[in-house]
């Protein structure tokens, strides 16, 4: 791939607009090739999608993909001879079992803001797995859960519908990025859980019964 002195020219200018400070030439031109790249995958992800569009015209119910990807649902890896793909996106057999059986429905497959993890009640509220189990138990947490061919636990659920009470929407609770200028002069980056932005976090879900069985310890953080 090559870029051409304008177009790297044009980053620069857009770059100093929008930080209001001198870029580099080779700031600009990183900038640049890596925007190109970007734009190439998004381009070669598109025309993937338009042929599996295609195809899903002529099998409307889904059909398998050759390669290795992660299901949508459970996150677990699923290979080709393991995956499944209709309009909702992919999904491994196992999750494909438990929507066919209705256990949970496709939707989420696509429309995450729907749901919980268990992952993501652990890395969002700091539950343990154990502490999950007891909230099942006692029929304080509903869980959808995806059983594997023994019919043991393979993946649980948490519909935001089945807890109304409970469970507040997502975008309340969404993990949100930092950057800071490391020593070495870079700008580097980490996402920080969404208590920390807040005075007091559990004012932002206190509709919400969960924030019942929550204790923020941790102080609110400024950043720059």
């Amino acid at each position: 791939m090559h870029l051409s002195d304008e177009r790297i020219q044009e980053m620069k200018d857009l770059l100093e607009k929008k930080s209001a400070k001198t870029i580099t030439w080779d700031e600009a031109s990183e900038a640049a090739y890596n925007l190109a790249g970007l734009v190439d995958i998004i381009f070669d992800q598109y025309l993937i999608d338009e042929k599996r569009k295609r195809k899903l015209k002529e099998s409307p119910e889904g059909f398998p993909l050759n390669g290795d990807y992660t299901c949508s649902i459970c996150g677990y890896g699923a290979r080709t001879d393991d995956n499944w793909y209709d309009k909702w996106g992919i999904k491994c057999l196992t999750c494909q079992k438990a929507v066919d059986k209705k256990i949970i429905p496709g939707s989420i497959t696509k429309y995450k803001h729907q749901w919980y993890s268990k992952y993501d009640l652990e890395s969002r509220f700091n539950f343990n797995h154990h502490f999950i189990k007891k909230l099942i138990k006692n029929e304080v947490l509903k869980a959808r859960i995806v059983p594997n061919e023994s019919g043991r636990p393979h993946a649980y659920l948490f519909l935001i519908k089945d807890n109304k009470d409970f469970l507040p929407p997502k975008k309340l609770t969404e993990s949100q990025g930092v950057s800071w200028k490391g020593e070495d002069g870079k700008t580097w980056f980490r996402s920080e859980p969404w208590y920390k932005f807040h005075e007091d976090a559990l004012d932002v879900i206190k509709d919400y019964k969960i924030s019942n069985y929550l204790q923020i310890t941790n102080p609110s953080t400024n950043y720059d």
